[in-house]
């Protein structure tokens, strides 16, 4: 009985250890007998261990081991099929519980249908995972939290916020306790949908597990205030900030902080992320974001900061488009900086962007009000060559 207990203990205590759990499980097997056969308790926690070092051939071998042995038990079936759903093996999984399903010596129990759930969750198979809860019920088996958590998880990632909500008051109603994983998952299910007064709620209660631990679902939260502008946001958002450690850098949140402070128009902070991007050489390509950029300037009359931006996005691979380059020639037509308007000409050249006729309707307009007369001629002399209409409003007296 010794011999049994300290092997037993040493599986469980060498889970993190597969490799060495396997070898502690051989040798238990070397030494079993009749005076000391081996437990399904054993074979179960054998099988896992196999599972976790990735050998799923020896995981089957102690599973019929098991069987052959008449050391079968729900905990066995249990373990192998925990083994298929964690290896991405859902197919095996699933033909396992069914032969569980038709051994008479032992019933399927609530782990068993979790395991299933899942599976199921994993496959974002909406419809089988809830007719497995019900299962449970037809069985007269109870679910528990971990059932409750894999169908809460199965709708976050399907993104079915109404029924990961109902589950949770399923769960509250059947008097089981929610867990901190619960309210883990919901904190992320709240954030992605937008429910800041309920993501809050959920975030004052688990704070401590989540602050300084959890920098992804800080991000979630941060990316939740971004979307959705309430009261105190950016405030709150900061705070949040303050929590993610600069080691732990999220390229696409980066981005997304830079065209939130750029639609806020809140550039210092805009170009504080900027640095951030191009020191970690993250490549902006969504035109979207650079508009934003682009538009935070403009609306500001900072000419000079996008023309720096300009030079460094150029640099850093960034994605360029003609509205950037117009955005600068407007402005500095603006200013009546004709010089550094041409030369904007000169930057399109050098990447192959041709002018069209918004490139020369800029031109236009800014000789029109500054001159020189000749140079606005030029360009009426350019757009008639190419085609396009100058309106007789437009022309200058």
């Amino acid at each position: 009985m010794g011999l049994l207990l300290l092997c037993s203990c040493s599986l469980q205590e060498l889970r993190a250890l597969p490799q060495l759990a396997i070898q502690v499980f051989d040798w238990r097997r070397k030494k079993a007998g009749l005076n000391l056969p081996i437990t399904s308790e054993e074979y179960s926690k054998g099988t896992t261990v196999a599972g976790k070092a990735k050998d799923i051939n020896l995981a089957v071998e102690f599973f019929t081991e098991a069987v052959n042995n008449r050391a079968k038990a729900p905990a066995v079936y249990n373990a192998l099929m925990a083994v298929y759903m964690s290896n991405s093996m859902p197919a095996q999984c699933q033909w396992l519980f069914w032969q569980f399903k038709r051994d008479k010596s032992c019933s399927p129990t609530t782990v068993t249908y979790n395991i299933l759930i899942s599976v199921f969750r994993r496959l974002m198979l909406i419809d089988h995972m809830e007719a497995t809860l019900e299962q449970i019920y037809e069985s007269n088996l109870s679910p528990n939290t971990n059932t409750f958590n894999n169908l809460i998880s199965g709708y976050i990632t399907a993104w079915m916020w109404d029924r990961m909500e109902r589950t949770y008051s399923r769960m509250k109603e059947s008097f089981i306790e929610p867990d901190t994983y619960t309210h883990l998952l919901l904190l992320r299910g709240y954030a992605h949908a937008g429910k800041l007064e309920k993501m809050e709620e959920v975030y004052e209660l688990i704070k401590q597990d989540v602050d300084g631990n959890n920098a992804q679902l800080i991000r979630c939260m941060i990316y939740a205030y971004c979307k959705n502008p309430c009261v105190d946001g950016i405030k709150k958002m900061e705070e949040l900030l303050a929590l993610v450690p600069d080691a732990e850098y999220s390229s696409w949140l980066n981005v997304l902080l830079i065209r939130f402070y750029a639609q806020e128009q809140q550039l210092e902070r805009m170009e504080k992320f900027i640095d951030f991007a191009l020191e970690h050489k993250t490549i902006v390509r969504t035109s979207n974001v650079m508009r934003t950029i682009i538009t935070a300037y403009y609306r500001l009359n900072f000419v000079d900061k996008l023309a720096d931006f300009v030079k460094r996005a150029e640099c850093a691979g960034w994605i360029l488009s003609r509205p950037l380059y117009h955005c600068k020639m407007v402005m500095y037509g603006s200013q009546n900086r004709l010089k550094e308007m041409e030369s904007v000409l000169a930057e399109m050249q050098k990447i192959k962007m041709r002018p069209t006729k918004k490139t020369l309707v800029i031109m236009y307009k800014a000789y029109s009000k500054w001159g020189p007369r000749y140079k606005l001629e030029q360009v009426v002399g350019l757009m008639c060559k190419q085609g396009y209409e100058i309106l007789l409003d437009d022309c200058p007296s």
